[in-house]
């Protein structure tokens, strides 16, 4: 058989394999998510549409989520059928290395991340934001949202009274806010009132300003006051919760944020977290394919099946939880970010690549 035509080959039943469990898994997925949607729209006073809206919304990160396992089991499955029909034992009768064996579907593996990273990720992350909107707006209770530009911080407030449009150019960990302005406006974005100040604090459920300067609608006289306290419900823990979540930004915004937000003081560790891990995508998702393959390319036994299961579904689980400590150990401070993002996709890809290379020596 041609080289080309057996990785074409190779490459085909891999992909039938990919399609048919990524149909499978997030058929599941998408039905419980769409339990736990009417449960929210049960309570927020929605009706079916809007949760069936909200889990359609989610489905580009739903797959996204579980592409790492289907490469993993769609892997094992095509390498299982293989070697179940001697199709594995008389290629490399003839021959072939456990490298030109794995090599097409480690290929689709990483053209698979790299696709993830341009295309797929990005529709993701604003569909993401689109359903959070959705969410937020159908509460019907005081919202906060916080958002960063060139220009600073811009955070809006919103309840039943008013809504406050707050500006400012730049926050530390203390909660000092600098050059303020406040917009008040009615529920009808009529404006009420505007305050300058150079500095103010977030103190308890209020914006101290000091030295602030308000014109309220319809005067022409601006009024001077040493201290001028708005009351609001953000505090300097709800500010950071309430910046964008590094989930709905893709890996083409993600940049551009942490420039901005590291120069207003906002902090950035989250973020450039989600930036790695996007781009260890393509390595993750061939590690999960040689993972596979060292389970898989050993010959059929008798009752292997269960034992192959029970390994993947173990590595799988084990690589989970090492990509959850090294997450929560970069977000801590206590390992640099980049090398907490990266590690499970090199630990996993250097432990695949050395146990492969004994079995191709075996």
């Amino acid at each position: 058989m041609p080289p080309i035509t057996l990785f074409r080959y190779l490459a085909g039943r891999m992909l039938a394999a990919l399609l048919g469990l990524l149909g499978a898994l997030s058929a599941v997925v998408l039905l419980a998510d769409l339990v736990e949607n009417l449960r929210f729209a049960g309570k927020s006073g929605a009706d079916f549409g809007f949760a069936l809206q909200l889990t359609l919304l989610r489905v580009p990160a739903i797959a996204q989520t579980l592409l790492p396992f289907i490469f993993l089991f769609a892997a094992i499955w095509m390498f299982r059928d293989l070697n179940r029909r001697s199709e594995l034992a008389v290629m490399r009768s003839a021959g072939l290395s456990v490298w030109r064996l794995v090599g097409p579907a480690a290929f689709l593996a990483a053209l698979g991340g790299f696709l993830i990273i341009v295309a797929i990720d990005p529709l993701s992350a604003r569909m993401m934001a689109y359903g959070e909107k959705m969410k937020n707006d159908v509460r019907g209770k005081t919202t906060s949202v916080v958002r960063v530009f060139g220009d600073g911080i811009w955070l809006r407030q919103r309840d039943a009274t008013e809504t406050l449009l707050i500006n400012a150019a730049s926050v530390d960990d203390a909660g000092t806010l600098q050059r303020v302005t406040i917009w008040r406006l009615s529920p009808d974005a009529a404006f009420l009132e505007r305050v300058d100040s150079p500095v103010a604090q977030l103190s308890g459920r209020t914006i101290e300003l000091k030295e602030a300067r308000m014109k309220a609608a319809g005067r022409q006289v601006t009024q001077r006051t040493p201290v001028y306290a708005v009351p609001t419900a953000l505090t300097l823990s709800t500010l950071r919760e309430n910046a964008p979540a590094p989930e709905t930004m893709s890996i083409w915004e993600l940049p551009r944020y942490m420039m901005i937000a590291n120069s207003v003081g906002l902090s950035t560790t989250r973020y450039n977290i989600r930036f790695h891990d996007l781009c260890s995508t393509p390595l993750k998702l061939t590690a999960m394919v040689l993972i596979a393959a060292l389970f898989s390319l050993g010959p059929a036994r008798s009752g292997g099946a269960f034992q192959l299961v029970v390994a993947a579904v173990g590595s799988g689980f084990a690589l989970y939880v090492l990509s959850e400590l090294s997450a929560a150990l970069g977000e801590s401070g206590a390992a640099p970010e980049a090398l907490a993002a990266w590690t499970p996709a090199l630990v996993a890809t250097i432990a695949a690549v050395s146990m492969l290379t004994r079995l191709e020596e075996a």
